[in-house]
């Protein structure tokens, strides 16, 4: 369960999802009346359930690479379990992140392209939801080629640390097969940074070695119980 509430110094934003739908591109009807946008919800990621092991690295970076939220996606939630410590930490720190995905050549490099507010956490049994409020960067997906991860941190509005910890998700390593969370098109696949108590400034990228990169992740796959929701402005 949750055992502390941090706002890197901005107000919670449990009713942020409702605004972002009605000011969401396209949202706005003639005569600068809002109108009820339609949606669709969509989950990324792999099934929160027990594995095997927990990091021992503090504030390193964790990114889904299974699959993508489609353009114009708003962030909702990021589901996780923490159900033991590998290292005996009981306690840690989680700050949601959303992240652009390109291609180019052999290599693919994950930009930050939101911060979310962050989170204190506690060891519990039971799978644990935080709200994916985006406090700076972008609201909503602006293409086909987003993903979401985290960083086991607390971070300011220049994506600083300013709390680190080890790992507060379980993870498998390597990689679970079959489908991930998001249907027969996604894989459990995600990828780790090899630094420690990371900056995340937007903007900041990861690859692996070679790729140039502002950080460089571990090679080879590995799969985290966490999944983020969003919701598709389809209109």
């Amino acid at each position: 369960m949750l055992s502390k509430v941090h706002s890197r110094g901005k107000p919670p934003c449990f009713a942020c999802l409702a605004g972002l739908i009605a000011l969401a591109p396209g949202a706005l009807a003639g005569g600068g009346q809002a109108s009820s946008a339609a949606h669709s919800n969509i989950i990324e990621g792999s099934s929160p359930t027990h594995r095997t092991m927990t990091d021992q690295y503090l504030g390193s970076v964790y990114i889904y690479a299974g699959g993508f939220f489609p353009g114009r996606t708003g962030m909702t939630s990021l589901q996780f379990l923490f159900s033991f410590a590998e290292f005996g930490n009981t306690t840690g720190y989680i700050t949601p992140l959303l992240f652009e995905v390109e291609s180019t050549g052999e290599y693919t490099i994950y930009t930050v392209r939101g911060i979310a507010r962050g989170f204190e956490v506690g060891l519990g049994a039971a799978l644990q939801t935080l709200p994916f409020d985006v406090l700076e960067g972008e609201q909503f997906t602006t293409s086909a080629h987003f993903t979401f991860g985290f960083i086991n941190a607390l971070v300011d509005a220049s994506g600083k640390p300013t709390a680190n910890s080890m790992g507060t998700v379980e993870f498998d390593n390597p990689a679970d097969t079959g489908h991930g969370q998001g249907g027969v098109a996604t894989n459990n696949d995600w990828v780790a940074s090899i630094s420690q108590q990371t900056d995340v400034a937007l903007g900041t990228t990861f690859g692996v070695s070679g790729s140039g990169a502002t950080n460089t992740l571990f090679t080879g796959y590995r799969t985290y119980s966490a999944r983020a929701g969003g919701i598709i402005i389809t209109r």
